[in-house]
């Protein structure tokens, strides 16, 4: 299995230094997008081997503008993000 899939974890939500807002943790991967591997993924020992393509690949998981559009994209996912120690 790729990634984390089916698992209830606690998927919690944090602003970046830039302001924007993203998933950090154990992040279920139907909320990024698999894409091939850059360099420093590969480097950093976050890619992975696609089985079908035999590609290096990563997962890259979006950034929001408001924390409101962070917890909906994972409740619409059907998850339960935690916003400042808080279930949302």
């Amino acid at each position: 299995m790729l990634g984390i899939t089916g698992a209830n974890v606690s998927l919690h939500i944090i602003e970046f230094p830039s302001g924007r807002f993203g998933y950090v943790g154990a992040i279920p991967t139907d909320l990024g997008e698999k894409v091939p591997a850059d360099r420093a993924a590969i480097l950093g020992c976050r890619s992975f081997r696609d089985p079908e393509t035999d590609e290096s690949m990563m997962w890259k998981f979006p950034s929001f503008e408001t924390v409101e559009e962070a917890i909906a994209h994972a409740k619409d996912k059907g998850h339960s993000p935690m916003w400042n120690n808080e279930p949302q």
